[in-house]
């Protein structure tokens, strides 16, 4: 095997991730795959090395005492000329002389498919490597922005963030780097395709797990996640270790996780709260910071009727409804708020 093949071989376990055995197996394959189109033989064997210093094809005929099928056996006179000890019923392998046997076209083929398994199986291993990070989030680089999508580079990949998936009211400048969502990976003809997303709670749950070690240790879970995205998102805590208030880790002293969190989403506002198995407790979590005197609760229509004090009745509502509708979502109860005169 030449030089030339041996540098090309080296560069591609380089660059593409290619291990050479994988290599040397398409090679093989491609070998015994163009051989059998050209020549019709059924019965190929290849032994080739990982260093390509050795590349040997071999034919298998099963002896005969009548050849009806040439490409696939061979009279026993014939047979005994490879191998003087053989019978009939058995198989015979004879080395195939590739500078005078395997012609320019069967070639060709080989070089073919070679290139063809080469290309499928850089696409596998791209999607093998990229797939670990589908509902995870990623550092994307922002190379260019249009009316409808960003374009984006996330290693060596490029795909597009809609804009349909970003949080209203930021803007991108190319060059930039952002965080964004993996929604999903698929493995389409041209290679691994990445959707993206900045808008999808899940956004919120990575980030959050990246800032604070509790909710990574597993010592501070996230029961649940409701999103409006650029306006308020809303964050059910709950701690498993007596002693840790997980309000106040995911919020960092001085606000300094926090401030993390809301610097990532262009300051959307986010309420972290204490989730309760107790639906008042957990309603009045909810609300806060408006002060709620008093629930009731309609179990059969799953409706929670909530007083506040008048001068509260705007924050216990929130703008545009914003705050009830949120607290409904994330305690699963409907929310009808009252005021005390």
């Amino acid at each position: 095997m030449n030089l030339n093949l041996l540098e090309a071989i080296d560069a591609l376990e380089r660059d593409k991730g290619i291990s050479r055995d994988s290599l040397v197996d398409i090679i093989a394959k491609s070998i015994k795959s163009a051989y059998k189109k050209n020549y019709g033989a059924k019965n190929v064997e290849i032994e080739i090395d990982k260093n390509l210093t050795k590349l040997n094809v071999y034919q298998l005929w099963k002896v005969v005492e009548k050849v009806e099928n040439p490409k696939e056996e061979i009279s026993l006179e014939e047979a005994k000329k490879i191998n003087p000890k053989i019978e009939i019923g058995e198989m015979v392998r004879k080395k195939i002389n590739l500078k005078k046997d395997f012609r320019r076209v069967a070639a060709q083929t080989a070089k073919q498919v070679i290139l063809q398994n080469l290309k499928e199986l850089e696409k596998k291993n791209l999607f093998d490597k990229y797939v670990a990070l589908k509902n995870r989030i990623s550092t994307a680089e922002i190379i260019k922005v249009s009316d409808e999508y960003i374009d984006i580079r996330i290693g060596k990949l490029e795909t597009k963030l809609p804009m349909k998936e970003t949080i209203p009211g930021e803007t991108f400048k190319s060059g930039e780097l952002v965080k964004v969502y993996i929604k999903n990976i698929q493995n389409t003809s041209k290679g691994p395709k990445i959707m993206v997303s900045r808008t999808a709670p899940e956004l919120i749950t990575e980030l959050l797990s990246s800032i604070v070690p509790e909710i990574e240790e597993g010592i501070i879970k996230i029961v649940k996640i409701v999103r409006e995205p650029g306006i308020r998102t809303k964050v059910a805590v709950v701690s498993s270790m007596p002693g840790v208030d997980p309000v106040g880790a995911c919020i960092g002293e001085k606000g300094s996780r926090i401030s993390e969190l809301l610097k990532e989403l262009k300051n959307e506002k986010v309420d972290i709260i204490e989730y309760s198995e107790d639906p008042k407790i957990f309603i009045k979590h909810a609300l806060a910071p408006a002060e709620v005197k008093n629930i009731i609760l309609n179990e059969d229509e799953r409706t929670a009727f909530v007083y506040v004090p008048e001068n509260q009745l705007s924050l216990a509502v929130g703008k545009g409804g914003q705050t009830a509708r949120l607290a409904a979502k994330i305690t699963g109860w409907k929310i009808d708020i009252h005021s005390l005169k």
